[in-house]
């Protein structure tokens, strides 16, 4: 049910997202500072990446999301920077295989910095299953070792639960107590959301009583599925937001269960009428976004911003019917009654404006406003590999080898890091970049195998306003996107 067909696709494309169009979402950086989802496209082995969970520690983004049959994290000075960083594996240790009974199907990690009976420590929280499968599933906890999320981490046991299919294990504090959170059943369908008290991050220290129960049509599409549930806190309001039916129906949507922080929350009547009969976060078709759900939430890095991370695919039938769930993000805002406004997922095509704080300066590669191609020969193509999934191949032309110029608008003058992301392979050859001042940057962009990669240009002194920067080749190559961020 959670994983999706792996899809390789062997075009060739890399996108840059234009500055200069309307974000999706006002943000004080203003309109320069932008992205284009997916945050995270197809990997570079080819797969996607469901269950993403994204949160800000020492200045930087970090995200965990379902693989194969392990547990990765990633991260990045910027929101989509994450594309381009390198995948380490937190578990298992290299060289220690898992017990059978945990050794496959690794769903939906998530990081939580907790107080343990050590001191705070980072906790992995994860499902698994046996070789065997059999739907069942175990939720399993990790704790680190240290003071870093990118562990090492020991393993500190199952969590004891009596469902025997348990999955998407998440905990909160409210009102000094610590919680799970989870979506169980006898078997995969039906399942639904359950909360328990936790006498430590790894050990249930009571029943677990149910939040949600899929009885309401849209969350009863191909199966009746309640999973992925998420916390959030906001003027006194506990709100559980969980995604419902199956993912491979295309109408997976996210759903919503809302008490008081002051209520007990172990006592089943306070769910009872808790949940909105409607989706608040789903599908849309004309933006071409099918099954949005299970992700997490963050806070933009000057505090002043509340965003969403989810999955969706373009496939009108989701995922396992070549539905890529790919990871994508974009502000939400808060009603009077403490509620979450998700608002309509963006389309592919959107530039939305980074989280405030941020500010990366983006330019797609397939704006017309933003990128003149030297050649007629250029043209745009489609590539899972890249953000908007689409780029420009550009062949070079004349003596120079001019490839493009890139117009990129930039609110101080100052010196940038420039990053070029281009889709390399062996024969990519050479690009070089030339700004408005200073000598021009050459790079190389062959590969043993065809992936999108970020070239790091160093810095380029740029002046307030419109810069020109001229982009040379020795062969025809795929450029995605040219990324700024003020040099440090």
């Amino acid at each position: 049910m959670r994983r999706a067909a792996r899809i390789l696709l062997l075009v060739a494309g890399c996108v840059l997202a234009s500055a200069t169009a309307a974000p999706a979402a006002a943000s004080d950086t203003g309109p320069d500072s932008s992205f284009r989802n997916p945050v995270i496209p197809e990997t570079a082995a080819g797969d996607d990446t469901p269950d993403p969970w994204i949160f800000r520690h020492a200045g930087r983004y970090w995200l965990t999301y379902t693989t194969a049959g392990h547990v990765e994290v990633r991260n990045a000075r910027t929101l989509d920077g994450l594309a381009s960083a390198t995948p380490k594996t937190l578990w298992p240790p290299a060289g220690q295989p898992e017990p059978a009974d945990r050794c496959c199907q690794v769903w939906a990690p998530e990081i939580h910095r907790l107080n343990g009976p050590n001191g705070p420590r980072w906790y992995v929280y994860y499902s698994a299953t046996s070789d065997a499968e059999g739907y069942t599933h175990g939720m399993y906890v990790l704790e680190s070792t240290g003071s870093s999320p990118a562990g090492p981490y020991v393993f500190k046991g199952r969590l004891a639960v009596p469902q025997p299919y348990a999955i998407d294990a998440t905990v909160g504090e409210i009102r000094g107590r610590l919680y799970l959170l989870y979506a169980g059943g006898v078997s995969f369908t039906p399942t639904s959301i359950l909360i328990a008290p936790l006498a430590n991050p790894w050990t249930v220290a009571g029943a677990p009583v149910e939040v949600s129960r899929p009885t309401l049509s849209w969350e009863t599409s191909f199966f009746a599925i309640n999973e992925g549930p998420e916390l959030l806190l906001h003027g006194g309001k506990v709100n559980v937001i969980y995604s419902a039916s199956w993912c491979g129906s295309g109408d997976y949507a996210l759903g919503r269960a809302t008490v008081p922080q002051r209520a007990d929350l172990l006592d089943p009547a306070t769910w009872a009428g808790a949940k909105s009969p409607t989706p608040v976060f789903a599908g849309a078709r004309s933006r071409g976004v099918y099954g949005p759900g299970h992700g997490s939430f963050f806070t933009s890095p000057d505090g002043r911003e509340s965003w969403s991370v989810y999955h969706a695919t373009e496939e009108k039938k989701g995922c396992f019917t070549g539905g890529l769930r790919t990871t994508r993000a974009q502000r939400f805002t808060w009603n009077a009654d403490g509620t979450p406004d998700f608002g309509t997922p963006v389309s592919l095509s959107t530039d939305i404006a980074a989280p405030g704080g941020d500010a990366t300066i983006a330019v797609q590669a397939e704006s017309a406003k933003a990128v003149r191609a030297a050649s007629t020969r250029s043209e745009v193509v489609t590539d899972r590999r890249l953000f908007g999934y689409h780029g420009v191949a550009l062949t070079p032309t004349g003596g120079a080898h001019a490839l493009a110029t890139m117009t990129v608008r930039v609110p101080r003058a100052g010196r940038y890091d420039v990053r070029l992301r281009v889709l390399a392979q062996p024969t990519a050859g050479t690009v070089t970049l030339r700004g408005p001042h200073g000598k021009p940057v050459n790079r190389n962009a062959v590969r043993a195998t065809a992936r999108a990669v970020d070239l790091d240009l160093g810095a380029f002194r740029l002046d307030a306003g419109r810069n020109a920067l001229r982009l040379n080749g020795t062969k025809a190559i795929t450029v995605d996107q040219v990324r700024l961020q003020v040099a440090r």
